[in-house]
This record gives C-alpha cells, sequence and structure tokens, in this order.
C-alpha cells in the first residue's frame, strides 16, 4: 500500500497533473500504480517515467512525516476514499486525516461568511445545535459562520469534521483561530482533512480551493449568511454540479435580512433558484448545475424537512 501512495503522490506533483486529470484518468492509473515504467508509458503526455521516480524522494519523506505525526494517508485510488468526494469534478488525489473516520459517513455543511454578524451567528449556533446531534458538521474552522455553527460555550460540539486550508500540522501552517478550533475538534471525537502535505502553510488561494472538499463530503450544505459575492459562492459553486440538497435560511421580516448585503446571496438563492446559483458563481452552462432542491429555511419544522431531504 505505501508504494501505491508514493507512486500516487510522485505522480500527483508533476507539473500539469491536476486532480481533474487524475480522476479522468483513474482506471488506467489504479490499474498500473504499482509499476512506474508502465504507469508512465500509458499515461504519457506531462507524466514521463522520470517526473514520477524524480518526486519519488519527496513522496517518501511525506509519507515519513505523516507517520511520525498520526496522520492517515488516503489516496483516491484506495477504498476508504470518501466516494461522495469522488463525484465532484476534481476530487484531491490524496487527502491527509487525523482523527475519527466514521464522521465522513454523515457530514452536512454549514456555510456562510466570515464576515458576520449578531443576526448570522444567532442562527448559525442554532442549526449547529441541532445538526450536530445527529450529523457531523462539515467546517472550514475559520471565523464568522464556521466558528458560530460549531462552537459550543468554550468548546466546540462533538464529531464535526474540519476542512483546513493548510497542512494537517496546523499548529505551523494554520491562522491563530484555525489553530484553536482544530485543536478543539480533535480533543471532542473529531475529523480533520487537507488535501495538502503536513507542513505546507494556508495561503490566499487555499481556503477557496478546499471549499470544494466541503461541497463534495456533504450530503447537503445550508447556507447561513453570504453577500451575493461573498467566498460561499466557490462551494455552492462545486456543489451546484452533485445532486443534493440545497437550504439557505430565509428570514423574511426581519429588517436586517430584507435590507443588509450580508444576505443578499440568501435573497437571491430564495428569489431565483437556479437561477441565481448561475449568476452567483458565474456559471454559463446551465446544464451542469444539477440542484434541483433548494429548501428555504425559516424555521425548526424547516430544519427537519431539510434533514429528510439529506436522508432521501
Amino acid at each position: 500500500m505505501n508504494n501505491k501512495v508514493k507512486h500516487i503522490l510522485a505522480l500527483s506533483m508533476i507539473k500539469g497533473v491536476g486532480d481533474a486529470f487524475v480522476k479522468r484518468r483513474l482506471n488506467e492509473i489504479q490499474a498500473y500504480l504499482d509499476d512506474i515504467d508502465l504507469l508512465g508509458n500509458m499515461l504519457g503526455g506531462q507524466v514521463t517515467i522520470e517526473g514520477i521516480n524524480e518526486n519519488i524522494p519527496l513522496a517518501s519523506r511525506i509519507i515519513e512525516e505523516c507517520s511520525e505525526n498520526n496522520i492517515k494517508i488516503i489516496p483516491i485510488t484506495s477504498e476508504q476514499y470518501p466516494p461522495l468526494l469522488k463525484e465532484i469534478k476534481n476530487p484531491p488525489a490524496v487527502l491527509y486525516l487525523k482523527g475519527n473516520m466514521a464522521n465522513l459517513e454523515k457530514c452536512v455543511a454549514i456555510i456562510g461568511t466570515r464576515k458576520s454578524d449578531d443576526l448570522g451567528n444567532t442562527i448559525a449556533n442554532k442549526l449547529g445545535t441541532y445538526f450536530s446531534k445527529e450529523w457531523s458538521i462539515c467546517n472550514g474552522l475559520v471565523d464568522g459562520i464556521d466558528k458560530y455553527t460549531i462552537q459550543n460555550h468554550e468548546s466546540v460540539f462533538s464529531n464535526i469534521t474540519g476542512v483546513i486550508s493548510g497542512g494537517l500540522n496546523y499548529s505551523k501552517t494554520s491562522s491563530k483561530i484555525t489553530k484553536e478550533l482544530a485543536e478543539k475538534v480533535l480533543n471532542n471525537n473529531g475529523l480533520l482533512i487537507s488535501e495538502n502535505s503536513p507542513n505546507k502553510s494556508e495561503d490566499q488561494f487555499s481556503g477557496s480551493k478546499a471549499s470544494r472538499i466541503h461541497a463534495g463530503l456533504s450530503k447537503g450544505i445550508i447556507l447561513i449568511q453570504s453577500s451575493s459575492s461573498g467566498g460561499s459562492k466557490y462551494t455552492i459553486k462545486a456543489f451546484s454540479e452533485l445532486n443534493r440538497p440545497l437550504g439557505v435560511i430565509n428570514f423574511k421580516g426581519n429588517k436586517t435580512f430584507e435590507n443588509d448585503e450580508l444576505f443578499s446571496g440568501n435573497r437571491m438563492l430564495i428569489n431565483k433558484g437556479v437561477d441565481a446559483i448561475a449568476e452567483m458563481c458565474e456559471i454559463k452552462n446551465m446544464k451542469s448545475i444539477r440542484v434541483d432542491n433548494i429548501v428555504s429555511i425559516s424555521s425548526k419544522s424547516d430544519y427537519i424537512l431539510f434533514e429528510k431531504a439529506l436522508v432521501n
């Protein structure tokens, strides 16, 4: 197994070999992963035997690092790789995980702005309190809606699945708030996931890139609070390609909800449905949008309706 992990790590490090390429050629990669010579010859193009071999030493060091830090590596070729995540067009070629992997069986993502207000934070905590009882909340472990969704007094709810944009040696790779939340997640039966090697630091692009992992892992997502141009659009865009339910907080009658820019994304989705997804996410091909169940969430009874949509 270590050789297969080493080979796919080395393959994924070749310039021009992206996650979409790995998914597209997955059958060939699985068939020839044990033999670098065959793998290089079969894939061709930017993939060469020399290119794979050049990356083997770094791949070996990463595997050793993971072993020393109790980090599990799961390549996309493994039976343990989350099947829901495979459904996105560019699932990570390799996942790094630490903690309770059973959480992957029942994820729901609750998303929203990092610049949330009191109303958004209150709603986020109510949703988190409800869904954390039976589900693993998939979360980016950042400030704003993410934090208030999982925060439980001085701790966090149990069984949180944290997708972080830096490597899993988070004390070196992540922001202060992510470090604090990641530690609490691990201490309360949670799971941490990254697509990056253990010591790779987060950057200005890694957060939006990681959002596709939230979308792929989750049986459904709920948007708490976002402007029409906010960062939640990255998760919604990846999620729009999946035939899974999208929940949207709808607080009609509340002046803040009806007028504040921070809820403009919610209002668009409630009023325009699939057309709003295309507009927010700049999707030109409407046929690529597979979300056909946008659930308006205004009260606790709607939580139950959304949960039924998740199960179905």
